[in-house]
């Protein structure tokens, strides 16, 4: 049984001690068959044991699902939420409007185009075939077609993106669904590329870019933040390798350090702080932020 779930054979016996213990279900070992089996006829597991904060700690993940309403991306889940609610017990008593009260969860940019994408996309990964779509670069105006093995959709910054193996280049790549057009699922079924995490992919850039070859370098960031900012950045967790340091003991000065494999998404995010925020290091991201305001004064002007 464990080979056949893939599991361990402790988890299995774990499984089954509870079966008998917790939710005392007529369960005994034979002795001959060497295996265990139910003294009596058993027609339904018992209910789950769900209290209230139980049932309200899945409100804000059904309010996550809000972009998608309407699919049938939106109604898996919620359908899944709906049996959960189902198997409260009968004295847990809530009323969905009251959570929607306390809840809420902004919009996550996506678009009405992409909810299609959305299911094309799912079918695509969990089917194991290649796709082609058009896609025009963030550089350029004509779109190119991409023929790509999709492994992953991802939230990132308020929007959604695709991670995908992309044949031509031989290298996975991200895509932004609000840019795919014209998706085709083919008949080629493909094999997921060896020890692929999203995590991992995106992991050494400040956001959407992921940086491969002679564009993957470690630049350890150091910037410092006063008032406002300083707070606020001190408030979130924006990279998986950040520290901070508080330069004042109420944290109104503070040094953000960071290791990132490129520059692109931290020299905009630095500008949007304005002169709150002045680079420490490295000196290739002090020049980077200088460029960048020359030109906006020229335009300025």
């Amino acid at each position: 049984m464990a080979e056949e779930i893939e599991v361990t054979p402790k988890t299995i016996q774990r499984d089954i001690s509870f079966m008998r213990d917790q939710l005392g279900l007529p369960l005994e070992y034979h002795p001959i068959k060497h295996g265990y089996f139910y003294t009596q006829e058993v027609h339904e597991f018992p209910m789950l044991q769900l209290s209230r904060n139980d049932l309200a700690a899945q409100f804000p993940a059904r309010h996550a699902l809000e972009p998608l309403r309407g699919t049938r991306l939106e109604r898996m889940p919620s359908e899944s939420f709906s049996k959960i609610a189902e198997t409260c017990p009968g004295e847990v008593s809530i009323a969905r409007h009251e959570l929607d009260e306390d809840f809420s969860v902004k919009a996550a940019g996506v678009l009405a185009a992409d909810v299609t994408l959305f299911g094309d996309l799912l079918d695509a990964i969990r089917a194991n075939r290649e796709v082609s779509f058009d896609y025009p670069k963030l550089t350029g105006c004509k779109p190119e077609t991409r023929t790509v093995r999709p492994h992953h959709v991802d939230q990132i910054e308020h929007g959604w993106y695709l991670l995908a193996f992309d044949l031509e280049r031989g290298a996975m790549r991200t895509f932004a669904l609000q840019r795919i057009t014209h998706l085709t699922m083919l008949k080629s079924k493909f094999t997921r590329e060896v020890g692929f995490n999203a995590r991992d992919h995106l992991g050494g850039g400040f956001g959407v870019w992921s940086y491969t070859g002679d564009q993957r370098r470690k630049h350890e960031v150091l910037i410092r933040f006063e008032g406002y900012a300083a707070r606020v950045v001190a408030e979130r967790q924006l990279h998986p390798t950040q520290a901070i340091r508080k330069l004042k003991p109420d944290g109104s000065v503070i040094e953000f350090q960071a290791d990132l494999s490129g520059l692109e998404e931290i020299t905009r995010w630095i500008l949007s702080w304005g002169s709150k925020a002045k680079v420490l290091g490295p000196a290739e991201l002090k020049t980077r932020v200088q460029e960048e305001l020359r030109a906006m004064l020229r335009t300025a002007e």
